[in-house]
């Protein structure tokens, strides 16, 4: 372990061995160190992240998965880091208010607890001076691309980020999602704060004609759900977006064509915009163990496919399912049902059993947005 990695593990340690803890054992990788610490029969597992990045969304749901699979259910969960966690990470734990989890990382040179309890504000890594430009596209109909746009402007909200929508698809699906019932010209929805002292964000939903910078000042986000006539997109919006997000999925028959849709929209987003990342994010994926070999098999056969093109653009990337991807769920194939039913707008975020995962694929997605972001302004 380097110098400065196994000095910050020490630290973390000591957290626990003041407390009363031995460590009982200890095992590393190139990635992280672990090590399990007992206290009169009380054990908690602490992991270190070896990076010099924050612990993303992604990263601790996979320990909080681990952790919940172990026959242990008394044991305390530790993730540590010193570069702390992602806005979306802190999000996603502070939802859920897991109890047998703590969150440790260092702040002004002490270990400080992040989860469950905040000692210090995380910094914003989406600058405040201009609203960073999302685009959802898709070269058809019927891929979750509305779906995709409305729950990433949900995540980004429940982040704490001010959020507008806007509606370039000629169908407008998400002003009718988000219609108010006796004010049907406005489409609007309010995602409650993770924090009850916190007043939570808007989500509006506007026409390019309606959008205007100067009139929003509070606004980081702005997220549009595209026309999937690659043509009828506004030229001047094209040109602002900072992240183009296009969504695809793992299916057998039309997986080769999937690729060939992904590299012509890319590459149509690129001949109107040189700066924009382009990704590419795994929509309805079973994440079930059964099709874990399966679905490697066809990831493999999907990045083959779109090699060539990747190669060329050094901006474009497919996000690979450990990062991030949208898993098949009921809650959002039948999301939209409000409009049925006549009841208020909501989103799939609804907790079932416990846990959302929706929310849980929502932030994480967001958390590489975010990441891609902040990359694309150094």
């Amino acid at each position: 372990m380097k110098t400065q990695s196994h000095n910050e593990w020490q630290n973390f340690c000591a957290f626990w061995l003041q407390q009363g803890y031995v460590v009982v054992e200890e095992w590393h990788d190139a990635k992280w160190a672990n090590a399990t610490l007992a206290q009169s029969g009380q054990h908690v597992w602490l992991r270190m992240r070896k990076s010099d990045e924050k612990v993303t969304a992604a990263q601790l749901d996979k320990f909080m998965y681990s952790l919940e699979s172990q026959q242990d259910q008394q044991l305390i969960g530790c993730m540590a880091s010193s570069k702390g966690f992602t806005k979306a990470a802190i999000t996603q734990v502070t939802r859920e208010a897991p109890e047998r989890l703590v969150l440790l990382t260092e702040h002004k040179q002490k270990v400080v607890s992040a989860y469950p309890f905040t000692q210090f504000s995380e910094s914003q890594a989406i600058a405040a001076s201009a609203p960073a430009y999302v685009g959802v596209f898709t070269a058809k109909g019927g891929v979750g691309k509305t779906t995709i746009a409305a729950h990433l402007a949900g995540a980004f909200a429940l982040m704490g980020q001010s959020v507008v929508l806007l509606d370039l698809d000629p169908d407008q699906n998400l002003r009718k999602l988000f219609a108010q019932e006796n004010q049907p010209e406005l489409a609007e929805l309010h995602v409650p704060a993770v924090n009850k002292h916190e007043a939570g964000a808007m989500i509006r939903v506007l026409t390019p004609e309606q959008w205007r910078e100067s009139q929003y000042p509070d606004v980081r986000i702005v997220i549009a759900d595209c026309s999937p006539v690659l043509s009828e997109n506004p030229i001047k919006l094209v040109k602002r977006m900072d992240v183009c997000l296009m969504p695809t999925s793992l299916n057998p028959l039309g997986i080769s064509k999937h690729g060939d849709v992904i590299q012509r929209t890319f590459a149509h987003i690129r001949s109107i915009n040189q700066k924009a990342r382009l990704l590419a994010v795994i929509n309805q994926f079973d994440a079930s163990k059964a099709f874990q070999e399966r679905n490697d098999v066809l990831l493999a056969y999907l990045q083959s496919a779109l090699t060539d093109y990747l190669k060329q653009d050094e901006l474009a990337t497919l996000i690979h399912p450990d990062e991030a991807k949208i898993r098949y769920s009921h809650a959002l194939l039948y999301w939209g049902f409000h409009i049925i039913e006549g009841s208020a707008p909501q989103l799939a975020f609804k907790l079932t059993g416990g846990r959302s995962y929706p929310r849980s694929d929502f932030l994480q997605l967001a958390d590489v947005v975010e990441h891609t972001l902040a990359s694309s302004k150094t």
